[in-house]
């Protein structure tokens, strides 16, 4: 079904491209031209001396298309995807390529360069010849198996286990829950986003049962959203990642900073949206946005008459607030930056949830597990240093330090991603997976209401 869907898109993609130079290709745009669609996420079948030069750049036209990002509508579909390709008139680029001389480069910059989007195009191709070898077994849901069991199910479970590539020893007795078939649960564990107990229990037998098909789906949905990034990417940066609730500053296109971070609750999502980081704010307060003080705060005290003077909350400007210091519900360090949905970067008092493997618990805002680092780094050229840093902290009193340059910030939704640990696929919080699945796929998904308009933010107008 799912092929059937993806022709009819790609009929519906060749029928609304531009048209393109009549004039015939030459032996080496022809080359150029096989060679992208053969590395390309969906390999076309195209072959040399068979295939017309008008049919030829038809199929070129197409994986340029969705190369660049333009199959979806990002702000159309979901009004909280807010990461827009560049509009391009990609018939003119080539016409000027080939005019020019630089067709074989214009065809070889179409796809995303960043190699963590590579590696994920080579897992698809892996995926994509599971599909095409039929799906695997489903598991039965109904019995937990741990290190010690001997029982069939065991046997099942190494079966299913091998058929996404966590291969084991066979042991002598097959139906033995041992330590090798321990470490591959465990590691399967770790690469879905799930507690890795190494304990087959409910969650990971839903993780288990998720078909080929679906998970190649999977990888196409978070392929499609790569594509809505700039290229290139700035050298320094801030990538803030809603699904696997992780946060990396890069300086000189490398990594220098990882954390966990916690992101909205699939009633209040984290948006997808660009921006920069301009100022550091130390000791901020929190005006409490009105559905919170309305809807949690307020018939908390109202069951607790010293609440709000227990955390620090006063009324200013008739407007609830908390006063800056430990217990702020935005820590002490705040990373202000313009975005149309109201949320931030910021600290937390709360630290036990970063444990947790899913961390989906803000109203939207960013909370991070390493705030004062991020400061330090961001501040380094303009002299300061941790010490600085946690001595203005230590001050208790609201200050604001502006970048010397502001800093971008991506905040993505990644569920399918390939590091040097392996391939992770993830849950899909928010649905978003699905939704753009069945947008790519043809079909239409209505909107839930609370994702049509911006949500209110726990940090929004929290400057003081």
């Amino acid at each position: 079904m799912i092929w059937l869907l993806r022709l009819g898109a790609l009929a519906l993609a060749l029928l609304s491209t531009p048209a393109v130079a009549a004039e015939p290709l030459t032996r080496m745009e022809r080359s150029a031209i096989i060679k992208a669609l053969e590395a390309g996420p969906e390999p076309a079948q195209a072959a040399t001396g068979v295939v017309t030069s008008e049919a030829l750049e038809a199929q070129l036209m197409a994986h340029a298309r969705r190369e660049a990002g333009l199959v979806a509508q990002p702000a159309r579909l979901n009004r909280l995807w807010a990461l827009e390709p560049a509009p391009r008139d990609l018939s003119a680029e080539w016409t000027s390529a080939r005019t020019s001389g630089a067709a074989e480069a214009w065809i070889r910059s179409l796809s995303p360069a960043d190699p963590r989007y590579r590696r994920l195009v080579a897992a698809r191709r892996d995926y994509a010849a599971r599909v095409a070898a039929g799906n695997w077994t489903t598991l039965e849901t109904g019995q937990i198996l741990r290190l010690g069991d001997d029982d069939p199910a065991v046997v099942a479970l190494r079966t299913r286990l091998a058929a996404e590539g966590f291969e084991t020893p066979t042991p002598e007795a097959p139906s033995l829950y041992d330590e090798a078939l321990e470490a591959a649960v465990r590691t399967y564990q770790e690469l879905r986003g799930l507690a890795a107990d190494a304990v087959v229990g409910p969650a990971t037998y839903r993780a288990l049962n998720v078909s080929a098909a679906v998970r190649l789906a999977q990888i196409d949905a978070n392929l499609e959203r790569w594509r809505w990034l700039p290229r290139p990417l700035p050298a320094v940066r801030i990538e803030a990642d809603a699904g696997s609730a992780r946060a990396t500053l890069f300086v000189d296109a490398a990594p220098v900073l990882e954390m966990r971070i916690i992101v909205g609750a699939p009633s209040t999502k984290t948006p997808m949206f660009a921006s920069e980081v301009e100022t550091v704010v130390f000791n901020p307060p929190w005006n409490v946005p009105t559905s919170i003080a309305r809807g949690e705060i307020l018939p908390r005290a109202a069951r607790d008459p010293g609440y709000l003077a227990r955390n620090n909350f006063t009324y200013q400007n008739g407007r609830l607030q908390q006063r800056p210091g430990p217990s702020n519900s935005l820590g002490q360090v705040k990373f202000d930056m313009a975005s149309p949905f109201g949320v931030y970067l910021h600290d937390t008092p709360g630290r036990a949830a970063f444990l947790r493997p899913v961390r989906t618990l803000s109203h939207g805002c960013m909370r991070l597990e390493k705030p004062r680092e991020l400061a330090t780094l961001l501040l380094a050229s303009q002299g300061w240093t941790r010490e600085t840093v946690d001595g203005a902290i230590a001050q208790g009193q609201t200050r604001r330090v502006d970048l010397a340059a502001p800093v971008p910030v991506f905040v993505v939704y990644s569920t399918a991603f390939v590091n040097e640990e392996g391939l992770h696929l993830l849950a899909d919080p928010y649905g978003w997976d699905a939704q753009l699945t069945a947008a790519l796929q043809g079909q239409v998904l209505a909107q839930l209401d609370r994702d049509m308009a911006p949500p209110e933010s726990e940090c929004a107008s929290s400057a003081g």
